[in-house]
């Protein structure tokens, strides 16, 4: 115990001399989580937390306009820009301030769509009732309205988009079609009957969130970022430590601690547990900082219930990136190898682990190689925390994975520890 001691005073000494080093290592990790979920804030937000500018130019100023224009508006996600009036100058600017990306929408409802409808309506009446007299001669197969995007639109939200215009579309030409057939009824009766389309659907479509993530908090940037980019914060520990391990064998500091009747895994130990504390130190940090100044900063809270989950993962992940740093410095003849290595492979392991992109939009083949990732395995447990509130049986097989990690890490270290001895 007395030699674990002493060899953890020895790397506490060597960090306290390079304290603005050990600073950067809690700073870094909590700029990059803020830039991030700054970045990132809208991607996250739901479509009901985000305003859409429409511009609408309604040339028909008819009931199908009008019944267009008030189901854009009622809807929330979008903020609406309304021109009533068929003059060219109104088309043309719509098009220009779209393209300037003024409007991410612009809608073109064409002079004559809702005679075209009530025509189409009485056609289908007199088909149904021959001895009515209607003029059907100039009906129309189809209105077109014209839908203007920004070319930078991406393809999915236009189809969203013109998903949500053809239902209000229809409910328009289904409410004109009512219409028609009412008063041709009214008509061969002799009545008059006030007799109105209604509002709510027949078939309510009832929304039920059952993905990976129900009972849980919906994900959000700050959701995903906090814990993501703090294990890749950890992992870059690897270089340090790298570093570390590199500079002892390459001052004869390793050599002289071999003179002392201790083990080469003994020494280890001091520094394993030094940069292991640092890491959770750092973990407990970026965690606060999501909690307490995200907010401050408009993004989301950081919600967490289960903090002895949290620390259980928080602990196996850093063994995982000090063990990873470890080997990576045993394998490595220099620094500029330890280092270079170091940070390529953490950026590899962290988008290939769901770091910059969630895992659950990555195509099939790099879910599976995804699965093989120490980091991957860390925001898996991390996601279970702060979207699902696992307890520490839950999270726990993830963390196993980080400590079986660190333990091959360190068995690879001492084969090729005992190998170079030898040769």
């Amino acid at each position: 115990m007395k030699k674990l001691l002493f060899s953890l005073y020895k790397e506490s000494l060597l960090l306290i001399r390079d304290i603005q080093g050990v600073m950067l290592l809690f700073f870094m990790p909590m700029v990059l989580v803020v830039v991030v979920a700054l970045l990132q804030h809208k991607t996250f937000q739901n479509l009901s937390e985000t305003s859409i500018s429409v511009i609408i130019v309604d040339k028909d100023n008819g009931e199908v306009g009008q019944s267009l224009r008030e189901g854009i508006k009622k809807q929330k996600i979008f903020s609406v820009t309304e021109f009533i009036g068929d003059s060219i100058h109104l088309e043309k600017n719509a098009r220009k301030q779209v393209a300037e990306g003024d409007y991410q929408i612009g809608i073109i409802i064409p002079k004559g769509a809702t005679k075209a409808i009530k025509q189409r309506a009485l056609l289908l009446v007199k088909q149904q009732i021959p001895s009515i007299k209607a003029d059907t001669t100039h009906t129309q197969g189809s209105t077109e309205i014209n839908l203007l995007f920004d070319p930078v639109t991406k393809e999915s939200f236009k189809l969203l988009v013109k998903s949500s215009f053809a239902e209000f579309s229809v409910k328009s030409e289904m409410s004109i079609i009512f219409k028609t057939y009412t008063k041709v009824l009214d008509a061969l009766m002799n009545t008059k009957n006030d007799i109105s389309y209604p509002e709510e659907p027949a078939f309510v479509i009832k929304e039920d969130m059952v993905s990976e993530y129900n009972d849980g908090i919906l994900p959000n940037s700050t959701q995903h970022n906090v814990p993501a980019w703090t294990l890749f914060g950890m992992f870059l520990i690897c270089i340090p430590v790298a570093g570390n391990v590199i500079k002892e064998r390459t001052d004869g500091c390793l050599a002289r601690i071999k003179t002392i009747p201790v083990s080469y895994f003994l020494v280890m130990n001091g520094k394993i547990l030094v940069y292991v504390s640092i890491c959770v130190l750092q973990a407990i940090v970026i965690l606060l900082m999501g909690m307490y100044i995200l907010p401050l900063m408009g993004l989301p809270n950081l919600q967490i219930e289960n903090y002895s989950s949290f620390l259980l993962i928080s602990f196996a992940a850093a063994f995982a990136a000090t063990g990873y740093g470890i080997v990576i410095g045993t394998l490595a003849s220099t620094e500029v190898q330890a280092s270079t290595f170091g940070s390529v492979s953490s950026v590899i392991l962290a988008a290939l682990g769901g770091v910059w992109v969630p895992v659950n939009i990555m195509g099939p083949l790099m879910r599976q190689i995804s699965a093989f990732s120490p980091l991957n395995w860390g925001v898996q447990g991390f996601y279970g925390i702060f979207l699902r509130n696992d307890g520490v049986t839950d999270v726990f097989p993830y963390a196993n994975r980080l400590v079986v990690f660190f333990a091959i890490c360190m068995v690879i270290s001492i084969v090729f520890r005992k190998y170079q001895t030898k040769h």
